[in-house]
């Protein structure tokens, strides 16, 4: 049960990345090689994600060693694609800083963001103050900064700020929020970084009924 009910949450957060990396047809760059293979590395992770979840659904509906197997191998193939593309970004932050929208499009600074965000805790803690001062100068997504916070916060143990994270509870297997700071004002931060509100967020994405919190 929470096999599927992890698949479904991964499947749905796998069908939005694209738009990180979707190519802009003559956007201007300083440097377009740079900017294509960013978008290239974005490309490539969501095939092969997207491999990788076409076969968890066989793996949740099978017990066949068979497809065990091959899962373990595609795991240890995306680890080794996560790692090549870490330590890409980090030659390409050393040479460059990090990826500005204005230098590079927000499809290749799209690229970079998912790298961190789909990587260790300490990798994504070395980048945050990074993307942090792009957003402040407008060269990166103040919404991406908001779900690199949580993501963050809840792997610390903390309370979230936007509620962009959500998890399965493992006594109910029902799907929820982490637990979230203030949260009778998470819509105000939300709305300040472009994201709409909890309610219809969490409704739409993953049919959960969300009530706000009455303020006191």
């Amino acid at each position: 049960m929470t096999l599927k009910v992890s698949l479904s949450i991964t499947a749905l957060l796998l069908s939005l990345a694209p738009a990180h990396f979707a190519q802009t047809p003559g956007a201007a760059s300083p440097s377009e090689a740079l900017r294509r293979e960013l978008v290239k590395i974005g490309e490539e992770n969501q095939k092969h994600r997207q491999e990788m979840m076409d076969l968890m659904d066989r793996l949740a509906s099978s017990n066949s060693e068979k497809v065990a197997k091959k899962w373990k191998q595609e795991v240890e193939r995306q680890n080794e694609l996560d790692t090549r593309n870490r330590q890409r970004l980090d030659e390409i932050v050393k040479e460059h800083g990090w990826p500005k929208t204005s230098a590079f499009g927000e499809d290749a600074s799209g690229v970079a963001f998912l790298i961190v965000q789909h990587s260790e805790l300490e990798y994504q803690k070395k980048y945050l103050p990074l993307i942090k001062e792009a957003v402040s100068r407008n060269e990166a997504r103040p919404s991406d900064l908001a779900l690199l916070e949580d993501r963050i916060l809840t792997r610390e143990g903390k309370k979230q700020l936007y509620g962009t994270q959500i998890r399965v509870n493992q006594k109910t297997q029902v799907v929820e929020l982490y637990p979230i700071e203030d949260e009778e004002n998470v819509d105000a931060r939300r709305a300040k970084v472009g994201l709409g509100p909890l309610e219809q967020y969490l409704k739409k994405a993953f049919g959960i009924d969300y009530v706000p919190p009455k303020k006191k």
